[in-house]
């Protein structure tokens, strides 16, 4: 029977200091750190995603309650047009604008009577968004688009979810290409409206005339298959006003 080779017994290993303790628990708890940073950032996320179901966005519509501003809203329904453009506006202070009514003689009156009435509310309706929604409608009938521009811009950065300000946005900017004398500056103005109006959901009451705009301003662009599709799914929309435009749009692309 062999027995095991004598020789030195091994050393016992050195006694652990405290200090080798304390830098062992302070490298765990350096590991356990960034674990805990992981699912705190991973919980605000799940949160953040789940906020708007939870928290859904204030759905803005319709007009301040303001005696003025309803006055205003008066004057201006059933009188309200958009020279030049041929596009379709919808607002809850003039109503649904179709392209190519005629204008009223005293439309100019009515206009500066309503912008009258609406900058008396003002002092009264400092917080109420919609306020700039009006303003911005006045502004764009008065051909005031850098100012137009400016309110809805406003109101969208308050409430992105505010179909009404994204198709008078999306008018606003197309309107203001119409004049732009240069053909790049034009073109950018129609792209930028082109995008206001897809903003607008199909649950929304303007989705028709943001349809409407969008088939004309892609067929104006040059985008005619787009354009093409959007004016089919518009005059497919039941009670969809399929003008001559609209129509020569649709069948641009077999």
């Amino acid at each position: 029977m062999n027995e095991p080779p004598i020789g030195p017994t091994p050393a016992p290993p050195p006694p652990v200091s405290e200090l080798a303790v304390a830098e062992i628990e302070r490298r765990l708890q350096w590991r356990a750190m960034p674990a805990l940073m992981f699912l705190g950032i991973l919980g605000l996320l799940l949160l953040a995603a789940f906020w708007p179901q939870l928290f859904p966005p204030r759905h803005v519509t319709g007009l301040p309650d303001d005696p003025d501003v309803f006055a205003a809203a008066q004057l201006l329904r059933g009188h309200a047009v958009l020279p030049g453009g041929g596009l379709r506006f919808e607002s809850a202070l003039t109503g649904d604008v179709a392209p190519g009514a005629p204008s009223p003689a005293d439309l100019d009156d009515r206009i500066a009577h309503a912008d009258r009435l609406v900058e008396g509310a003002r002092g009264r309706l400092r917080r109420d968004i919609r306020l700039h929604v009006v303003r911005g409608a006045l502004d764009l009938m008065r051909h005031r688009y850098d100012r137009a521009e400016r309110h809805y811009w406003y109101a969208l950065d308050r409430y992105g979810d505010y179909p009404e300000a994204r198709l008078g946005l999306g008018v606003t900017l197309a309107m203001a290409g119409d004049i732009d004398r240069s053909h790049l500056g034009g073109r950018q103005q129609y792209l930028r409206a082109i995008a206001q109006f897809a903003a607008v959901q199909p649950a929304d009451a303007e989705y028709d005339e943001a349809l409407y705009d969008r088939a004309l301003l892609l067929e104006r662009v040059g985008r005619r298959r787009e354009a093409a599709a959007v004016a089919r799914e518009y005059l497919a929309r039941p009670g969809a006003a399929g003008d001559g435009a609209i129509r020569r749009v649709a069948a641009g692309v077999e």
